[in-house]
């Protein structure tokens, strides 16, 4: 009876984890925060969220529409994330796409890192879950490695990348299609912190550091992978950090915001047509600006995320109440 009521148990905590896999899977291809800047002279009419740009996994993308209209006729709505990063530069601040590069580039195999972890939660026999994990971290650690290093790598990366990749440079696929992972971010940092503000003097030394720091991440991963499958092998502890960390993944995502967003009012350039004080943008919620309002609120893909911890909170109390009857 107990074998039964235990294979229900597993059964039910299984799809549970299944569905969240789902949910994060969803989630990396859907916005998960907007921001978005008012003004009188973006009259409600045309602009009726502002000057809008979304965040995601991958990259920040253009959150203003076509605005139908007897009067005026649009081909091509306005790109937002330009439009803002101009408006940014009176105050002396970057391009945004110069924030998150690591992040960015990375997040998919970030996101199929978590993956695997989960999938390694489910599975309650040890051996079986080291092979499994190590399989799963093996692929990841091939992909990750070709993406990045090897010629024309960047086009194993997400479309959405690549596609923010194009705009941020404003370059056709052909133009980068044979840039390695490292390449593409190393160039498109280099291009956006320079765009508003060229000081090479500035720029050569940061961009250097970013591939430093790339580098070590990369690195970094790969030896979490190995860690975390010898781990989960032998440590109660490694088990539950299994799911404890995607658990987390929607607090993570605030922390790395946040952090970047004071980082860009804390490290405003002095070639800036107007001076201000360093500022912390507005985190949640409204702000003000000059004579710009500011909006900034979680999207949809949060509150997916938010559903997946959810999710993965009930598959977690399952599993401990599970093995406490078994004790």
């Amino acid at each position: 009876m107990t074998g039964v009521t235990d294979d229900k148990r597993n059964f039910i905590v299984a799809g549970i984890i299944g569905v969240a896999l789902i949910l994060l899977a969803v989630t990396y291809f859907t916005p998960i925060w907007w921001v978005s800047l008012k003004a009188p002279n973006y009259p409600p009419e045309a602009f009726p969220d502002g000057i809008r740009i979304n965040f995601h996994f991958n990259g920040v993308f253009n959150g203003c529409k076509i605005m139908e209209s007897d009067e005026v006729q649009v081909d091509e709505a306005l790109n937002c994330v330009h439009e803002m990063d101009t408006i940014n530069h009176y105050v002396g601040m970057y391009p945004i796409a110069s924030g998150g590069p690591i992040e960015r580039v990375l997040s998919q195999f970030l996101v199929s890192f978590l993956g695997v972890m989960l999938i390694g939660f489910v599975c309650r026999k040890k051996k079986l879950r080291a092979v499994l994990m190590s399989a799963g971290f093996g692929a990841i650690a091939v992909w990750m490695s070709m993406a990045m290093y090897s010629e024309g790598g960047v086009m194993m990366l997400s479309d959405g990348y690549r596609q923010a990749l194009q705009s941020s440079l404003d370059l056709d696929v052909e133009d980068i299609q044979k840039w390695s992972g490292i390449e593409a971010v190393t160039e498109n940092y280099r291009d956006t912190m320079g765009m508003f503000f060229p000081q090479q003097e500035v720029i050569g030394p940061k961009v250097a550091n970013l591939e430093i720091w790339t580098n070590g991440i990369v690195i970094a991963l790969m030896i979490a992978m190995v860690v975390l499958v010898i781990g989960a092998s032998v440590s109660k502890l490694f088990y539950w950090l299994l799911v404890l960390v995607p658990i987390l993944l929607p607090v993570f995502f605030v922390i790395d915001y946040a952090a970047w967003l004071w980082y860009f009012g804390h490290n405003l350039n002095d070639m800036g047509a107007f001076t201000v004080k360093p500022f912390m943008p507005t985190v949640f919620g409204q702000g003000k600006v000059a004579q710009f309002s500011t909006h900034s609120y979680p999207s949809i893909g949060y509150f997916i995320m938010m559903a997946m911890s959810a999710l993965l909170i009930v598959a977690a109390v399952m599993r401990k109440r599970q093995l406490e009857d078994e004790a």
